[in-house]
């Protein structure tokens, strides 16, 4: 699989699209290409603030993405993780 193309799979929150069921069934072609500014909150916040993706914005994870329905479907035990581990250092 080529460069671009992975990266093209890898959603604005982070998510790799090309495990998702939904995208190996064939049913969306991914984040990047399926959805349109207001469709989704990640993608229109990432889009903003010209970053790739959800990770390299340095509130990482915000209070946003833990706590907006659908805002992402990274784990939030995990987000609640990482927001202690950058609070801490």
């Amino acid at each position: 699989m080529s460069k671009i193309k992975t990266n093209n799979l890898i959603g604005k929150c982070g998510f790799y699209c090309g495990s998702c069921p939904t995208y190996v069934k064939g049913e969306c072609t991914g984040c990047r290409t399926a959805h349109n500014k207001g469709d989704c909150y990640t993608f229109d916040c990432v889009d903003n603030k010209k970053i790739d993706y959800c990770g390299l914005c340095e509130d990482f994870p915000c209070n946003e993405i833990m706590t907006r329905e659908k805002a992402t479907v990274l784990d939030l035990r995990w987000l609640q993780w990482k927001k202690s581990q950058r609070d801490s250092g």
